[in-house]
């Protein structure tokens, strides 16, 4: 398995949250409505989250955690020795606790094993022995009610004592945050919670995204409109195939309105560009493989894969000179 290979929802996920500062945010943010994480999060000063960037090169045979970091414990209150009697001082303790983020787009029966090897993977052969907690971030369109409490629940009760070598917590994105906060997270965190709470449910998206679109005028342009182009991917990329189309345009009209403008013509241009080199859906322009396609034929295979990618109808026929109609019709 390379980066390449990674799914689409797997490299958003972490291109978003790799940052220890949004990484802290969306741990705040969850926390609120979990009460499990919210204890933990008592326990540890974020300010010093630091991500363990060598957790994703020895992949051959373990694969990839999404993110791995560790994190100081809080500063403590001790007795000040050397100021007036009954002083407290504060000192950050040294000890250090690992995370490991882990993101589901659909339910994973073998996700304890999974973590299981990445902890060892990451932890145990690059950090001294530090406690792990595991949270496994979950956005898909069942419930999951994930059971943690024992590694071996298909063996006798015995086996049941043997635990987990880390604390596990799952975390519902759907659950995680109310779509009332959103003018009150950091814009790309907004934008790609909206994004992932309602990638399996397109009908609920259109009003928030256009309130998380907007948000995005807090940064500068070329970071906005990079990430507008990353969310519009990762979207259209899992939406069902019946929804991209009228996403498409209505995702268009949305970064438009607030002044981005770069989702329509990255589009064209890609689609030109496959165009041209006619090799993205395996037809070469004037190739003949041998079974008689020919140039009407190749032109009308690649309109159809183009539309069966979620490309809109309008920038198919503008580049093959198809109409509407008959590309509806492939």
């Amino acid at each position: 398995m390379t980066e390449t290979s990674r799914t689409p929802h797997d490299s958003y996920f972490r291109s978003v949250f790799k940052a220890p500062d949004r990484a802290a945010e969306l741990l705040r943010l969850v926390a609120k409505n979990n009460r499990s994480l919210a204890e933990f999060l008592k326990t540890v000063d974020l300010s010093t989250l630091t991500e363990i960037s060598e957790s994703f090169s020895d992949t051959e045979t373990f694969g990839y955690a999404d993110l791995a970091f560790t994190v100081r414990i809080a500063g403590e209150e001790i007795e000040n020795t050397g100021g007036n009697e009954g002083e407290k001082a504060k000192r950050s303790a040294d000890l250090l606790v690992g995370i490991l983020e882990e993101h589901k787009s659909s339910k994973d029966p073998n996700v304890v094993s999974q973590l299981v090897k990445y902890w060892y993977h990451i932890m145990v052969k690059t950090q001294k022995n530090i406690p792990t907690v595991a949270i496994v971030f979950y956005n898909g369109r069942e419930r999951w009610n994930l059971d943690v409490r024992t590694m071996f629940p298909d063996y006798p009760a015995y086996y049941h004592r043997i635990g987990l070598p880390f604390v596990l917590e799952l975390v519902d994105i759907g659950d995680s945050f109310s779509t009332n906060e959103i003018r009150d997270i950091s814009p790309k965190i907004a934008l790609a919670l909206v994004a992932m709470k309602y990638v399996f449910h397109g009908e609920k998206m259109q009003s928030h995204l256009r309130t998380a679109v907007k948000m995005l005028k807090e940064l500068p342009r070329d970071e906005a409109e990079s990430f507008l182009t990353q969310t519009f991917l990762y979207l259209k990329k899992l939406l069902p195939q019946e929804e991209k189309e009228e996403f498409q345009m209505d995702f268009v009209k949305t970064s438009e309105a607030y002044g981005y403008e770069t989702i329509a013509e990255a589009e064209e241009k890609a689609l030109a560009a496959k165009y041209e080199e006619g090799v993205d859906f395996g037809f070469e322009k004037g190739r003949d493989e041998g079974i008689g396609i020919g140039m009407e034929r190749e032109r009308r295979e690649m309109a159809k894969g183009f539309r069966d990618a979620g490309i809109s109808l309008e920038l198919i026929a503008r580049q093959t000179g198809l109409s509407e109609e008959e590309i509806r019709k492939l």
